[in-house]
Protein backbone atom coordinates (compact mmCIF):
# COMPACT_ATOMS: atom_id res chain seq x y z
CA UNK A 1 0.00 0.00 0.00
CA UNK A 2 1.55 3.19 -1.31
CA UNK A 3 1.88 6.49 1.13
CA UNK A 4 -0.97 8.01 -0.21
CA UNK A 5 -3.23 5.04 0.12
CA UNK A 6 -2.56 4.90 4.06
CA UNK A 7 -2.31 8.53 4.82
CA UNK A 8 -6.16 7.85 2.96
CA UNK A 9 -7.02 5.47 5.36
CA UNK A 10 -5.80 7.16 8.17
CA UNK A 11 -7.64 10.44 7.58
CA UNK A 12 -9.93 10.22 9.93
CA UNK A 13 -7.51 8.37 12.66
CA UNK A 14 -7.38 10.10 16.53
CA UNK A 15 -10.91 8.76 17.93
CA UNK A 16 -9.03 7.39 20.51
CA UNK A 17 -7.51 10.75 21.75
CA UNK A 18 -11.01 11.97 20.65
CA UNK A 19 -12.58 9.68 22.83
CA UNK A 20 -10.07 10.18 25.95
CA UNK A 21 -10.37 14.27 25.64
CA UNK A 22 -14.12 14.06 25.43
CA UNK A 23 -14.50 11.45 28.51
CA UNK A 24 -12.35 13.97 30.46
CA UNK A 25 -14.85 16.47 29.91
CA UNK A 26 -17.54 15.45 30.21
CA UNK A 27 -16.56 13.61 33.52
CA UNK A 28 -15.56 17.04 34.61
CA UNK A 29 -18.80 18.47 33.48
CA UNK A 30 -20.43 15.44 35.24
CA UNK A 31 -18.62 16.38 38.44
CA UNK A 32 -19.49 19.90 38.12
CA UNK A 33 -22.94 19.36 37.77
CA UNK A 34 -23.24 16.98 40.68
CA UNK A 35 -21.49 19.53 42.94
CA UNK A 36 -23.92 22.10 41.84
CA UNK A 37 -26.61 19.59 42.74
CA UNK A 38 -24.94 18.81 46.18
CA UNK A 39 -24.85 22.57 47.07
CA UNK A 40 -29.05 23.05 45.37
CA UNK A 41 -29.96 20.41 47.73
CA UNK A 42 -28.08 21.62 50.68
CA UNK A 43 -29.50 25.23 50.20
CA UNK A 44 -32.88 23.93 49.59
CA UNK A 45 -32.69 21.75 52.54
CA UNK A 46 -31.60 24.59 54.62
CA UNK A 47 -34.18 27.06 53.87
CA UNK A 48 -36.63 24.29 54.37
CA UNK A 49 -35.97 23.76 57.41
CA UNK A 50 -35.30 27.36 58.41
CA UNK A 51 -38.53 28.03 57.43
CA UNK A 52 -39.89 24.34 59.05
CA UNK A 53 -38.86 25.49 62.30
CA UNK A 54 -38.86 29.32 61.98
CA UNK A 55 -42.77 28.39 61.84
CA UNK A 56 -42.58 26.31 64.66
CA UNK A 57 -41.07 28.48 67.03
CA UNK A 58 -43.59 31.67 65.84
CA UNK A 59 -46.33 29.06 66.35
CA UNK A 60 -45.12 28.60 70.01
CA UNK A 61 -44.57 32.30 70.26
CA UNK A 62 -48.34 33.04 69.20
CA UNK A 63 -49.57 30.23 71.36
CA UNK A 64 -47.85 32.23 74.25
CA UNK A 65 -48.92 35.55 73.21
CA UNK A 66 -52.71 34.54 72.88
CA UNK A 67 -52.22 32.93 76.69
CA UNK A 68 -50.62 35.64 78.06
CA UNK A 69 -53.62 37.91 76.47
CA UNK A 70 -55.86 35.87 78.30
CA UNK A 71 -54.45 35.47 81.48
CA UNK A 72 -54.19 39.56 81.15
CA UNK A 73 -57.69 39.74 80.19
CA UNK A 74 -58.51 37.84 83.26
CA UNK A 75 -56.73 39.68 85.84
CA UNK A 76 -57.97 43.01 84.87
CA UNK A 77 -61.51 41.59 84.71
CA UNK A 78 -60.68 40.14 88.42
CA UNK A 79 -59.42 43.21 89.68
CA UNK A 80 -62.35 45.85 87.65
CA UNK A 81 -64.59 43.57 88.95
CA UNK A 82 -63.08 43.90 93.15
CA UNK A 83 -62.32 47.26 92.84
CA UNK A 84 -65.13 48.62 91.12
CA UNK A 85 -63.33 50.75 88.34
CA UNK A 86 -62.79 50.95 84.81
CA UNK A 87 -60.28 48.38 82.94
CA UNK A 88 -58.13 51.06 82.09
CA UNK A 89 -57.44 52.24 85.40
CA UNK A 90 -56.94 48.69 86.23
CA UNK A 91 -54.05 47.34 83.72
CA UNK A 92 -50.98 48.35 85.11
CA UNK A 93 -51.33 46.50 88.32
CA UNK A 94 -52.55 43.27 86.57
CA UNK A 95 -49.98 43.56 84.00
CA UNK A 96 -47.28 44.08 87.25
CA UNK A 97 -48.49 40.32 88.27
CA UNK A 98 -48.60 38.90 85.14
CA UNK A 99 -45.03 37.21 85.29
CA UNK A 100 -45.67 35.19 88.12
CA UNK A 101 -49.11 33.90 86.32
CA UNK A 102 -47.37 32.75 83.17
CA UNK A 103 -45.90 29.28 83.08
CA UNK A 104 -42.34 29.40 82.45
CA UNK A 105 -40.67 27.84 78.73
CA UNK A 106 -37.46 26.97 77.47
CA UNK A 107 -38.58 28.61 74.52
CA UNK A 108 -37.52 32.19 75.89
CA UNK A 109 -39.55 35.23 77.83
CA UNK A 110 -41.08 38.67 76.95
CA UNK A 111 -38.91 41.33 78.11
CA UNK A 112 -41.51 44.01 77.51
CA UNK A 113 -44.66 44.86 77.51
CA UNK A 114 -46.98 47.54 76.82
CA UNK A 115 -50.77 47.91 76.61
CA UNK A 116 -51.77 50.98 74.28
CA UNK A 117 -55.65 52.44 74.36
CA UNK A 118 -57.55 52.55 70.83
CA UNK A 119 -55.94 55.72 70.50
CA UNK A 120 -52.75 54.87 71.00
CA UNK A 121 -51.91 56.02 74.28
CA UNK A 122 -50.01 53.99 76.60
CA UNK A 123 -52.13 52.47 79.40
CA UNK A 124 -49.42 50.13 81.06
CA UNK A 125 -46.01 48.72 80.81
CA UNK A 126 -43.94 46.08 81.58
CA UNK A 127 -41.03 46.17 82.98
CA UNK A 128 -40.92 49.76 84.26
CA UNK A 129 -37.06 50.39 84.23
CA UNK A 130 -35.58 50.37 80.87
CA UNK A 131 -32.12 51.28 80.09
CA UNK A 132 -29.19 50.37 77.94
CA UNK A 133 -29.63 47.70 75.42
CA UNK A 134 -33.16 46.82 76.04
CA UNK A 135 -34.27 50.75 75.79
CA UNK A 136 -32.43 50.41 72.59
CA UNK A 137 -34.66 47.45 71.85
CA UNK A 138 -37.51 49.18 72.49
CA UNK A 139 -37.08 52.23 70.76
CA UNK A 140 -36.39 49.94 67.44
CA UNK A 141 -38.99 48.24 68.05
CA UNK A 142 -41.99 51.01 68.27
CA UNK A 143 -40.01 52.63 65.12
CA UNK A 144 -40.03 50.12 62.45
CA UNK A 145 -42.41 47.00 64.37
CA UNK A 146 -45.11 47.75 66.26
CA UNK A 147 -47.56 48.37 63.53
CA UNK A 148 -50.82 50.24 65.04
CA UNK A 149 -54.47 49.04 64.48
CA UNK A 150 -53.36 45.20 63.14
CA UNK A 151 -55.99 43.25 62.59
CA UNK A 152 -54.79 40.06 64.09
CA UNK A 153 -51.55 38.77 65.99
CA UNK A 154 -48.36 39.80 64.65
CA UNK A 155 -44.97 38.36 64.85
CA UNK A 156 -41.70 40.00 62.93
CA UNK A 157 -38.06 39.36 64.24
CA UNK A 158 -36.35 42.39 64.55
CA UNK A 159 -33.38 42.72 62.42
CA UNK A 160 -29.91 44.32 63.95
CA UNK A 161 -31.42 44.00 67.54
CA UNK A 162 -29.08 44.89 70.33
CA UNK A 163 -30.12 41.81 72.26
CA UNK A 164 -30.49 38.11 69.98
CA UNK A 165 -33.21 36.51 68.99
CA UNK A 166 -35.36 39.49 69.04
CA UNK A 167 -39.08 39.16 68.04
CA UNK A 168 -41.71 42.13 68.08
CA UNK A 169 -45.42 40.74 69.00
CA UNK A 170 -48.39 42.61 68.25
CA UNK A 171 -51.75 41.74 69.56
CA UNK A 172 -54.81 43.26 69.17
CA UNK A 173 -57.33 42.69 72.02
CA UNK A 174 -61.25 42.50 71.57
CA UNK A 175 -64.39 42.94 73.49
CA UNK A 176 -67.03 40.33 73.19
CA UNK A 177 -69.06 42.14 70.56
CA UNK A 178 -65.60 41.78 67.96
CA UNK A 179 -65.04 45.34 68.81
CA UNK A 180 -61.45 46.47 69.20
CA UNK A 181 -60.37 47.76 72.69
CA UNK A 182 -56.93 47.88 73.24
CA UNK A 183 -53.51 46.36 71.82
CA UNK A 184 -50.74 44.55 73.39
CA UNK A 185 -47.09 45.39 72.07
CA UNK A 186 -44.37 42.99 73.64
CA UNK A 187 -41.00 41.61 72.59
CA UNK A 188 -40.17 38.36 72.95
CA UNK A 189 -36.43 37.00 73.36
CA UNK A 190 -35.61 33.36 72.28
CA UNK A 191 -33.45 31.86 75.19
CA UNK A 192 -29.91 30.70 74.23
CA UNK A 193 -30.96 27.24 74.17
CA UNK A 194 -33.63 27.82 71.64
CA UNK A 195 -31.49 29.67 69.24
CA UNK A 196 -28.44 27.02 69.71
CA UNK A 197 -31.02 24.40 69.12
CA UNK A 198 -32.06 25.94 65.97
CA UNK A 199 -28.83 26.46 64.81
CA UNK A 200 -27.79 22.99 65.04
CA UNK A 201 -30.85 21.56 63.43
CA UNK A 202 -29.95 23.69 61.08
CA UNK A 203 -26.38 22.64 60.18
CA UNK A 204 -27.24 18.73 60.66
CA UNK A 205 -30.03 18.85 58.25
CA UNK A 206 -27.79 20.95 55.57
CA UNK A 207 -24.63 18.70 56.29
CA UNK A 208 -27.37 15.42 55.78
CA UNK A 209 -28.60 16.51 52.79
CA UNK A 210 -25.19 17.20 51.06
CA UNK A 211 -24.07 13.79 52.79
CA UNK A 212 -27.03 11.72 51.37
CA UNK A 213 -25.75 13.74 47.57
CA UNK A 214 -22.45 12.62 48.52
CA UNK A 215 -23.28 9.11 48.53
CA UNK A 216 -25.67 9.22 45.84
CA UNK A 217 -22.79 10.57 43.77
CA UNK A 218 -20.38 8.01 44.53
CA UNK A 219 -21.92 5.19 44.54
CA UNK A 220 -23.70 6.13 41.06
CA UNK A 221 -20.71 8.04 39.37
CA UNK A 222 -18.34 4.93 38.78
CA UNK A 223 -21.97 3.48 36.68
CA UNK A 224 -21.98 6.74 34.87
CA UNK A 225 -18.55 6.80 34.02
CA UNK A 226 -18.68 3.71 32.66
CA UNK A 227 -21.77 4.49 30.34
CA UNK A 228 -20.41 7.69 29.36
CA UNK A 229 -17.48 5.97 28.27
CA UNK A 230 -19.30 3.27 25.76
CA UNK A 231 -21.32 6.04 25.01
CA UNK A 232 -18.78 8.43 23.78
CA UNK A 233 -16.76 5.35 22.01
CA UNK A 234 -20.38 4.53 20.27
CA UNK A 235 -20.31 8.23 19.28
CA UNK A 236 -16.95 8.37 17.98
CA UNK A 237 -17.76 5.24 15.42
CA UNK A 238 -20.69 6.89 14.74
CA UNK A 239 -19.19 9.93 13.58
CA UNK A 240 -16.61 7.83 11.79
CA UNK A 241 -18.79 5.99 9.82
CA UNK A 242 -20.57 9.20 8.75
CA UNK A 243 -17.02 10.68 7.85
CA UNK A 244 -16.16 7.92 5.80
CA UNK A 245 -19.17 8.15 3.91
CA UNK A 246 -18.87 11.79 3.39
CA UNK A 247 -14.87 10.91 1.88
CA UNK A 248 -16.43 7.68 0.03
CA UNK A 249 -19.11 9.65 -1.82
CA UNK A 250 -17.42 12.42 -2.80
CA UNK A 251 -13.73 10.48 -3.53
CA UNK A 252 -16.22 8.21 -5.48
CA UNK A 253 -17.61 10.95 -7.76
CA UNK A 254 -14.56 13.06 -8.28
CA UNK A 255 -12.80 10.11 -9.48
CA UNK A 256 -15.49 9.29 -11.91
CA UNK A 257 -14.99 12.58 -13.37
CA UNK A 258 -11.44 13.41 -13.57
CA UNK A 259 -9.62 10.50 -12.59
CA UNK A 260 -8.69 11.84 -9.00
CA UNK A 261 -9.65 12.87 -5.78
CA UNK A 262 -6.93 15.09 -4.95
CA UNK A 263 -9.56 18.33 -5.91
CA UNK A 264 -11.87 17.67 -3.35
CA UNK A 265 -8.91 18.25 -0.89
CA UNK A 266 -7.33 20.64 -2.59
CA UNK A 267 -10.69 22.95 -2.48
CA UNK A 268 -11.67 21.76 0.92
CA UNK A 269 -8.73 23.34 2.25
CA UNK A 270 -9.08 26.16 0.68
CA UNK A 271 -12.22 26.95 1.38
CA UNK A 272 -11.82 26.17 5.46
CA UNK A 273 -8.68 28.86 5.16
CA UNK A 274 -10.73 31.64 3.32
CA UNK A 275 -13.35 31.16 6.20
CA UNK A 276 -10.98 30.89 9.03
CA UNK A 277 -9.31 34.08 7.78
CA UNK A 278 -13.18 35.61 7.20
CA UNK A 279 -13.62 34.30 11.16
CA UNK A 280 -16.94 32.18 10.41
CA UNK A 281 -18.38 29.91 13.08
CA UNK A 282 -16.96 26.47 13.74
CA UNK A 283 -20.57 25.08 13.01
CA UNK A 284 -21.11 27.26 9.88
CA UNK A 285 -17.19 25.64 8.75
CA UNK A 286 -18.01 22.25 9.27
CA UNK A 287 -21.18 22.43 6.70
CA UNK A 288 -18.33 23.82 4.71
CA UNK A 289 -16.25 20.75 4.55
CA UNK A 290 -19.10 18.59 4.03
CA UNK A 291 -20.38 20.60 1.24
CA UNK A 292 -16.72 20.97 -0.21
CA UNK A 293 -16.43 16.85 -0.60
CA UNK A 294 -20.01 16.48 -2.15
CA UNK A 295 -20.56 19.63 -4.29
CA UNK A 296 -20.68 17.17 -6.94
CA UNK A 297 -21.94 14.28 -5.83
CA UNK A 298 -25.26 14.77 -8.45
CA UNK A 299 -22.82 14.66 -11.28
CA UNK A 300 -23.53 10.78 -10.33
CA UNK A 301 -26.66 10.80 -11.96
CA UNK A 302 -25.24 12.43 -15.18
CA UNK A 303 -24.44 10.03 -18.33
CA UNK A 304 -20.91 9.15 -18.85
CA UNK A 305 -20.87 10.63 -22.45
CA UNK A 306 -22.08 14.07 -21.31
CA UNK A 307 -19.70 14.26 -17.88
CA UNK A 308 -17.08 12.89 -19.57
CA UNK A 309 -17.10 14.78 -23.25
CA UNK A 310 -13.76 16.43 -24.06
CA UNK A 311 -14.67 18.91 -26.29
CA UNK A 312 -17.21 21.88 -25.45
CA UNK A 313 -21.20 20.75 -24.38
CA UNK A 314 -23.76 21.63 -26.76
CA UNK A 315 -26.97 23.93 -24.67
CA UNK A 316 -28.78 21.06 -24.23
CA UNK A 317 -25.91 18.99 -23.10
CA UNK A 318 -25.44 21.86 -20.78
CA UNK A 319 -29.21 21.65 -19.36
CA UNK A 320 -28.51 18.06 -18.45
CA UNK A 321 -25.21 18.78 -16.95
CA UNK A 322 -27.04 21.55 -14.76
CA UNK A 323 -28.99 18.70 -13.16
CA UNK A 324 -26.52 17.57 -11.03
CA UNK A 325 -26.69 19.90 -8.57
CA UNK A 326 -30.57 19.23 -7.50
CA UNK A 327 -29.38 15.35 -7.86
CA UNK A 328 -27.13 16.16 -5.54
CA UNK A 329 -29.43 17.63 -2.99
CA UNK A 330 -31.50 14.65 -3.53
CA UNK A 331 -28.70 12.45 -2.68
CA UNK A 332 -27.45 13.98 0.56
CA UNK A 333 -31.28 14.89 1.91
CA UNK A 334 -31.94 10.83 2.05
CA UNK A 335 -29.04 11.59 5.36
CA UNK A 336 -29.84 13.55 8.36
CA UNK A 337 -25.95 14.19 8.96
CA UNK A 338 -25.21 15.17 5.31
CA UNK A 339 -28.04 17.46 5.50
CA UNK A 340 -26.61 20.69 6.24
CA UNK A 341 -24.12 20.46 3.32
CA UNK A 342 -27.05 20.76 1.24
CA UNK A 343 -26.83 24.66 0.92
CA UNK A 344 -23.55 24.23 -0.35
CA UNK A 345 -24.48 21.58 -3.05
CA UNK A 346 -27.63 23.90 -3.73
CA UNK A 347 -25.99 26.57 -4.56
CA UNK A 348 -22.26 26.37 -5.64
CA UNK A 349 -23.16 27.40 -9.17
CA UNK A 350 -24.54 30.35 -8.13
CA UNK A 351 -23.25 33.69 -9.17
CA UNK A 352 -22.97 37.26 -7.50
CA UNK A 353 -24.59 38.52 -10.05
CA UNK A 354 -27.34 36.74 -10.48
CA UNK A 355 -26.65 34.93 -13.29
CA UNK A 356 -25.75 31.56 -11.88
CA UNK A 357 -28.31 28.46 -11.48
CA UNK A 358 -29.88 26.47 -9.82
CA UNK A 359 -32.25 29.32 -8.31
CA UNK A 360 -30.72 32.01 -9.49
CA UNK A 361 -29.63 33.87 -6.04
CA UNK A 362 -27.31 36.85 -6.14
CA UNK A 363 -24.96 38.78 -3.54
CA UNK A 364 -25.96 37.93 0.28
CA UNK A 365 -28.70 35.77 -0.94
CA UNK A 366 -26.14 33.01 -1.83
CA UNK A 367 -25.15 31.18 1.33
CA UNK A 368 -21.92 32.26 2.73
CA UNK A 369 -20.31 28.57 2.52
CA UNK A 370 -21.05 28.59 -1.38
CA UNK A 371 -19.96 31.74 -2.19
CA UNK A 372 -16.67 31.18 0.00
CA UNK A 373 -16.13 27.67 -1.68
CA UNK A 374 -17.28 29.11 -5.32
CA UNK A 375 -13.57 31.09 -5.36
CA UNK A 376 -12.27 27.93 -3.85
CA UNK A 377 -13.39 25.59 -6.88
CA UNK A 378 -12.82 27.65 -9.57
CA UNK A 379 -9.19 28.48 -8.14
CA UNK A 380 -8.12 25.17 -8.19
CA UNK A 381 -9.98 24.24 -11.58
CA UNK A 382 -7.31 26.96 -13.21
CA UNK A 383 -4.69 25.77 -11.76
CA UNK A 384 -5.32 22.14 -11.96
CA UNK A 385 -4.27 20.09 -15.44
CA UNK A 386 -7.29 18.40 -16.95
CA UNK A 387 -7.93 16.13 -20.17
CA UNK A 388 -9.13 19.32 -21.99
CA UNK A 389 -6.73 21.93 -20.52
CA UNK A 390 -2.62 22.52 -19.27
CA UNK A 391 -2.78 24.35 -15.56
CA UNK A 392 -2.95 27.99 -15.63
CA UNK A 393 -0.34 29.85 -12.85
CA UNK A 394 -1.74 31.53 -9.82
CA UNK A 395 -1.30 34.75 -11.26
CA UNK A 396 -3.59 33.78 -14.23
CA UNK A 397 -6.21 32.37 -12.62
CA UNK A 398 -5.78 34.98 -10.05
CA UNK A 399 -6.12 37.53 -12.83
CA UNK A 400 -9.10 35.79 -14.21
CA UNK A 401 -11.12 35.80 -10.71
CA UNK A 402 -10.68 39.20 -10.17
CA UNK A 403 -12.67 40.03 -13.36
CA UNK A 404 -15.34 38.58 -12.03
CA UNK A 405 -15.40 39.99 -9.06
CA UNK A 406 -19.18 41.63 -8.38
CA UNK A 407 -20.05 39.34 -10.85
CA UNK A 408 -19.26 35.98 -10.26
CA UNK A 409 -17.52 36.08 -6.72
CA UNK A 410 -18.22 37.77 -3.70
CA UNK A 411 -15.31 40.86 -4.03
CA UNK A 412 -14.89 40.66 -0.13
CA UNK A 413 -14.18 37.18 0.11
CA UNK A 414 -12.08 37.06 -3.27
CA UNK A 415 -10.11 39.83 -1.64
CA UNK A 416 -8.86 37.59 1.13
CA UNK A 417 -8.53 34.86 -0.89
CA UNK A 418 -5.85 36.74 -3.33
CA UNK A 419 -4.00 37.47 0.15
CA UNK A 420 -3.76 33.83 0.69
CA UNK A 421 -3.76 31.95 -2.89
CA UNK A 422 0.07 31.68 -3.80
CA UNK A 423 0.67 29.92 0.00
CA UNK A 424 -2.05 27.34 -0.39
CA UNK A 425 -1.25 26.32 -4.05
CA UNK A 426 2.46 26.33 -3.28
CA UNK A 427 1.93 24.13 -0.31
CA UNK A 428 -1.24 21.51 -1.68
CA UNK A 429 -1.45 22.08 -5.53
CA UNK A 430 1.24 19.45 -6.02
CA UNK A 431 1.10 17.41 -2.79
CA UNK A 432 -1.15 15.14 -2.59
CA UNK A 433 -0.04 13.72 0.42
CA UNK A 434 0.37 17.04 1.84
CA UNK A 435 -3.22 17.69 1.72
CA UNK A 436 -4.76 14.71 2.60
CA UNK A 437 -2.59 15.17 6.17
CA UNK A 438 -4.04 19.03 6.05
CA UNK A 439 -7.71 17.81 5.89
CA UNK A 440 -7.10 15.34 8.10
CA UNK A 441 -6.32 18.20 10.74
CA UNK A 442 -9.28 20.01 10.08
CA UNK A 443 -11.37 16.82 10.07
CA UNK A 444 -9.86 16.77 13.87
CA UNK A 445 -10.44 19.75 14.65
CA UNK A 446 -13.55 20.93 13.35
CA UNK A 447 -15.58 16.94 14.07
CA UNK A 448 -13.84 15.34 16.74
CA UNK A 449 -12.64 18.09 19.41
CA UNK A 450 -16.23 18.62 21.16
CA UNK A 451 -18.17 15.25 19.92
CA UNK A 452 -21.29 16.27 22.00
CA UNK A 453 -21.87 19.57 20.74
CA UNK A 454 -21.85 18.34 16.73
CA UNK A 455 -23.52 15.12 17.09
CA UNK A 456 -26.32 17.74 18.80
CA UNK A 457 -26.23 20.10 16.27
CA UNK A 458 -26.26 17.41 13.30
CA UNK A 459 -28.87 15.51 14.61
CA UNK A 460 -31.38 18.08 15.79
CA UNK A 461 -30.93 20.67 13.14
CA UNK A 462 -33.76 20.24 9.93
CA UNK A 463 -32.34 21.96 6.60
CA UNK A 464 -34.42 22.43 3.64
CA UNK A 465 -33.01 23.84 0.17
Amino acid sequence: MNAGKKDEMKLFDGESAAVNDRSKSIRRDLLMRMTLVALAVALLVGVATYLIERQGIATAIEERTILGAELLRARVRQISRFSGEPWQNVVSRALDGLEEDMPSSKLGRFVFVEVLDVNGRQLASYPHNQGGAMAELIALARKQYFKANPGQIQLKRIHDSPVPGAVAVVDPVFDRKGIRVAQINGIFVLSAETISKFDRGLAVAVLTAVAIVVVTTLMIYPIIRRLIRRLSGLSIQLLDANLETLQVLGNAIAKRDSDTDAHNYRVTIYSVRLAEACAVEDAVIRRLIKGAFLHDVGKIGVRDHILLKPGKLTDEEYEVMKTHVPHGVDIIGQSSWLQDAGELIASHHEQYAGKGYYRGLKGEGIPLTARIFAIADVFDALTSERPYKKPLTVEQSLEILKRGAGEHFDPELLERFTAMASDLHGRFANDDVAARKEVADIIQRYFKTDLGVILEEAFTDSHSY
